[in-house]
């Protein structure tokens, strides 16, 4: 598989638990990530893992896994704070748990391969502030499990970025591929400024209203208060069309057409009067 723009600046390790055996050592390698350790050799020079295997190297690019039969799903012990360029899903679903992987490089990416899943259930850290996600070539699901501060720039260029019921606060999140958001369960995206390409489309997935939030100070080229023009007719939450978005100047939400709280609570008040004329009227009360 083609690893795309990984860069030349860093090294580049792949995932391998079984020394200089082929492969990274079954299709479901789970072991620790750490720079030190007798046992904790788990990286390799070698695509194929035929390699002698070594520590982890601060900086470098990594890729799960050596060779093509990590194919399950599998948990990456992390050792402390690993210092990482960026990171590339080839084949199955590595869940990172443990410590905190910290996205060194100036311009960092995360890569995961269509149908492929990179769940981090760990702390989440950028040097520069920024990290892109996905690409043309690149459009398998990402998942931040643990709130998620990011004061630079995030970059979502294809695929699925999974929130999972924690608050998510990014400086800019521009959208340059057609990707998708999928907010799992009572989750707020807060962003300074929001940015969708001409010609890009956005799905939100699995929004609840009054549970979930999708919040923006700055959506550049949006009108507040308009639905069915661009760019606001480029973000399509599931359920509704893409002429139903819209961003609310009360509070910077950006969310289907459906009422809010007051709304709800007048149309409760209007079923309770009904309810209480119909009864008053059966009873003669």
């Amino acid at each position: 598989m083609v690893l795309g723009n990984i860069s030349l600046r860093a090294q580049t390790l792949y995932w391998d638990t079984n020394g200089s055996s082929s492969g990274a050592g079954g299709t479901s390698p789970s072991d620790t990530w750490a720079t030190s350790g007798g046992s904790n050799k788990n990286w390799t020079t070698s695509s194929g893992g035929t390699s002698n295997t070594t520590w982890w190297s601060s900086g470098a690019n990594a890729v799960f896994s050596a060779g093509s039969g990590a194919t399950g799903s599998y948990t990456v012990t992390v050792s402390g704070t690993q210092n990482v360029s960026g990171i590339t899903v080839q084949e199955g679903a590595p869940t990172l748990t443990g410590g905190t992987i910290n996205f060194s490089d100036s311009s960092p990416d995360i890569r995961v391969a269509s149908g492929r899943t990179l769940t981090f259930d760990n702390n989440v850290t950028s040097s520069s502030g920024n990290l892109r996600i996905g690409s043309f070539f690149y459009t398998g699901t990402t998942v931040f499990s643990n709130d998620l501060s990011l004061a630079g720039t995030v970059t979502l260029a294809g695929g699925t970025l999974r929130l999972s019921g924690s608050n998510y606060s990014f400086g800019s999140l521009n959208i340059t591929g057609n990707s998708t958001i999928d907010f799992a369960g009572n989750t707020t995206l807060d962003l300074t400024n929001f940015s969708i390409s001409a010609g890009v489309t956005l799905t939100i997935l699995n929004w609840t209203a009054m549970a979930d939030h999708f919040f923006a100070a700055n959506w550049a080229g949006a009108s507040y208060d308009t639905m069915g023009s661009a760019p606001m007719n480029r973000v399509t939450f599931t359920g509704f069309t893409a002429a139903e978005t819209g961003w609310d100047s009360y509070n910077n939400e950006i969310r289907p057409n459906v009422p809010e709280p007051s709304a709800y609570g007048a149309l409760l008040l209007g079923v309770l009067t009904v309810f209480f004329a119909w009864h008053r009227q059966k009873t003669g009360k």
